[in-house]
């Protein structure tokens, strides 16, 4: 039976200067994004550039921007634009820039501060945001032993993700979920116009619609999800 694709609409991310919910906003796409990415590396170790400003695995070598860097030894972040000492070039800092300037004109503290105390789960919340931000192929967070440097990356030899497709979402939304502290609800909202897709919103369920194909995810009183399937229309 032919479903009603006059009861799907358009709608936009709502402005939000609280960066749990930016995360929130970014987390879907970027986490395919990520998967994707990982499938594309394969097991190659990574191995950085700082002069070249690009990140090898194996044969395959990408350009990167700098966000900033987790200490194991503190469980402190660090911005990019606020390691003086380490000599990034600037030219590699221009993302973590944009996020200050961010910060400091809505007011969010977690992207105005040079340095604060965090957990170690903050450089995938931060890796999401700044790959869905950014609009980059991916984002990667490399482990150098005393801490975590988080970057984007963003190249033409990186596949994009196919929105004409939904099927994907049936395997990656889970694992994200299941992975993250995340508002289930909010972060399917938003991954489904991240996708281009057309929505049909109730209380109980979030529907969305690309082409002839459509996705449901249903959700309970606490917006934990309860189901998730996709159909033809």
């Amino acid at each position: 039976m032919k479903m009603n694709q006059t009861a799907f609409q358009k709608y936009e991310k709502q402005e939000t200067i609280y960066f749990d919910l930016l995360v929130e906003q970014h987390a879907g796409l970027s986490f395919e994004k990520q998967l994707r990415f990982g499938e594309l590396i394969g097991d190659h170790a990574w191995k950085l550039d700082m002069t070249a400003g690009t990140i090898v695995f194996g044969e395959l070598v990408f350009p990167i921007q700098i966000i900033g860097s987790f200490s194991f030894q503190d469980h402190s972040w660090m911005c990019g634009w606020a390691n003086t000492q380490s000599g990034i070039p600037e030219n590699l800092l221009q993302q973590s820039y944009k996020l200050k300037e961010l910060g400091e004109e809505e007011e969010i503290e977690v992207l105005n501060s040079g340095h604060f105390q965090v957990e170690e789960d903050f450089v995938h919340q931060i890796g999401l945001f700044a790959c869905g931000f950014f609009e980059t192929k991916s984002y990667y967070c490399a482990n150098y032993g005393q801490g975590i440097l988080v970057v984007t990356i963003d190249s033409p030899a990186i596949p994009a993700i196919d929105k004409s497709r939904l099927e994907g979402i049936l395997t990656t939304f889970p694992q994200l979920i299941s992975s993250m502290e995340l508002d289930p609800r909010n972060t399917f909202f938003n991954y489904l116009i991240d996708r281009e897709c057309l929505l049909k919103v109730s209380n109980e369920q979030i529907e969305g619609l690309k082409g002839e194909a459509i996705i449901k995810a249903g959700f309970d009183e606490l917006n934990r999800l309860t189901v998730l399937e996709s159909s033809l229309s």
